[in-house]
């Protein structure tokens, strides 16, 4: 596969209906994006679907049902979700978040709906189903919490669901709230369902463990959800309700976790940099809370962390966990079930789907694993079944399962790619004439050894590697544009696509907490590469002519 041609700015990435990405052409428009530019934000008719919302949910489908409503809500905005209790949690979340000083919102200014787009009548109509959605409808001073809580919890309408609905007649019946709080959610039967739960569980499973497990894991141990985050916050939200404890996160997590952990929850620890030194930190902390103190409920890890690619020593962190009973949870979303087999570790494995599973940028989806070997288990698979309801739509699961079908061949390339790539950016570091001043990935990184320890065994039809995502360090940031601007490759948010993505980072996510992110180790300088399914030898010459180009540069200051 060769470097494809790359779409204009604000077009999708990759350019398919349901792209994920989106084409952000110069380090201008990330930092634009990253504070918010209304230029900007007007200029991309795509985007990360948990942050800029697809236009047939925000622009369509929303714009339908608030015309439906106009003589009561003629000035109010619509935010659309597949669950009732994703629509409460966002009423919740508006009434009760903090920090924003103009969204003074009377409970009875926000309305709840029930929406069932029905399928118009007649022979000639394909799709009989009934869609059900549910409406929150909020004055306009509450939209940017509407949007936090969207991009916090990743439970918003998808894509796929709002295109079948515009299909479709959409009817709106109000409903009392506290009717509408406890009206069931459907529970999907598609056999989709589970032919996705019997592939995450057998790919976890494919490998001969480390470590002896008595219990493997089945396809009642696995749960999809229709995003990464949305993984992430319901596990959060079971934690916080059995336990009701502060939360410990070793290494630099996505900052999205970081943010939805310090917005939920009675307090967060956070230990930047996963050394062995924030481990000490994390111990101390742990022997010198007394009996009568806010206890920890739980330290969350990821294998590798995003963007620097370190990875923890999980065995200390076993070790923590076991001595203070505390559950352990780890995002192998880098790492991915095919490189990386942490159980040995985890009471709970968390999964963006969205990234090298389904490989193609098309599908947001999540999956939370529950180890059956862990103490906490019982406990766990108990209280996640009961309010566990399946909200992945399931035109997202028939194409997740399609598209996860060459997982295995796709990662073994871009983990070769990737290898590849960094072997011969590293000799760049020591030159005093290069811009380069670190590479961050697991292969090179002085965490290389806790990584290994997590690695399967090769097989015969796949041998595990580094992933597909690394991260350059360049010494200024003008020498980090210049190899931003100069690199012709596909740029934007999110990776593990069948097309490689360039970001700035710092720019885009952490724009405006660039002194909070140097502290905690990351640079404004850093441009992370998350490699795609092209030839290597060709991805490295758009990266040699961006490299000449930013050395040019370089030795002109």
């Amino acid at each position: 596969m060769k470097v494809s041609q790359r779409p204009s700015l604000g077009e999708p990435v990759p350019s398919r209906p349901h792209a994920v990405s989106v084409q952000l052409e110069t380090w201008k428009d990330i930092v634009g994006l990253g504070l918010g530019d209304t230029q900007m934000l007007a200029a991309l008719q795509y985007g990360y679907p948990r942050s800029i919302v697809h236009k047939s949910v925000k622009v369509q489908l929303s714009i339908r049902c608030r015309d439906i409503l106009h003589q009561k809500h003629a000035h109010d905005s619509v935010m659309l979700f597949g669950s009732v209790t994703a629509a409460s949690r966002c009423r919740d979340y508006i009434l009760t978040a903090k920090g924003d000083k103009q969204a003074d919102v009377r409970p009875s200014s926000i309305l709840l709906y029930l929406i069932e787009a029905l399928p118009h009548p007649g022979p000639n109509c394909h799709d009989q189903a009934t869609d059900v959605l549910y409406a929150v409808v909020y004055p306009q001073n509450a939209a940017v919490l509407a949007a936090a809580f969207w991009r916090l919890s990743g439970t918003g309408l998808s894509s796929r669901q709002a295109e079948d609905c515009l299909r479709k007649q959409v009817d709106l019946r109000p409903m009392p709230f506290d009717l509408f709080r406890t009206r069931p959610s459907p529970i999907a039967l598609h056999p989709v369902y589970d032919a996705l739960r019997s592939r995450i569980a057998g790919l976890v499973e494919r490998t001969v463990p480390t470590l002896p497990r008595p219990n493997n894991v089945t396809n009642s141990d696995v749960f999809l959800y229709p995003s990464g985050m949305s993984s992430i916050y319901h596990v959060h939200q079971l934690l916080l309700k059995w336990r009701a404890g502060e939360t410990a996160i070793l290494g630099f997590s996505y900052e999205l976790t970081i943010k939805m952990m310090e917005t939920y929850g009675p307090g967060l620890h956070f230990y930047s940099l996963g050394t062995d030194a924030d481990l000490d930190q994390l111990a101390s902390h742990l022997e010198q809370i007394p009996p009568e103190g806010r206890k920890v409920q739980a330290i969350w890890c990821e294998c590798p962390s995003n963007p620097l690619l370190r990875t923890v020593n999980f065995r200390r962190v076993r070790q923590l966990a076991n001595k203070h009973n505390l559950v352990v949870v780890v995002d192998e979303t880098i790492g991915s079930f095919a490189n990386v087999d942490v159980l040995d570790v985890a009471d709970i494995v968390i999964s963006s789907l969205t990234k090298s599973f389904n490989g193609y940028g098309d599908v947001l989806a999540g999956s939370v694993i529950l180890n059956p070997n862990s103490v906490y288990y019982t406990e766990l698979h108990g209280r996640l079944s009961a309010s566990y309801v399946n909200t992945l739509y399931v035109k997202d699961a028939i194409q997740l399962e399609i598209n996860s079908r060459n997982f295995l061949s796709r990662t073994a390339r871009t983990n070769e790619t990737a290898f590849y790539l960094v072997n011969r950016l590293i000799s760049l570091v020591d030159d005093p004439a290069s811009p380069v001043a670190a590479v961050y990935y697991p292969s090179v990184c002085w965490s290389v050894e806790n990584y290994r320890e997590k690695m399967r065994p090769a097989t015969a039809d796949f041998i595990p590697g580094y992933g597909c995502l690394f991260t350059i360090r360049f010494e200024d940031v003008p020498s980090a544009t210049l190899f931003f601007n100069n690199f012709h490759v596909c740029k934007g948010p999110s990776f593990g696509v069948d097309v490689t993505i360039a970001l700035p980072y710092v720019q885009m996510v952490l724009q405006k907490q660039k002194d909070w992110a140097r502290r905690n180790g990351l640079e404004e300088t850093i441009v992370r590469v998350a490699i795609g399914l092209e030839e290597r030898a060709e991805i490295w010459n758009h990266m040699e002519t961006a490299l000449a180009a930013t050395s040019m540069g370089w030795k002109q200051t």
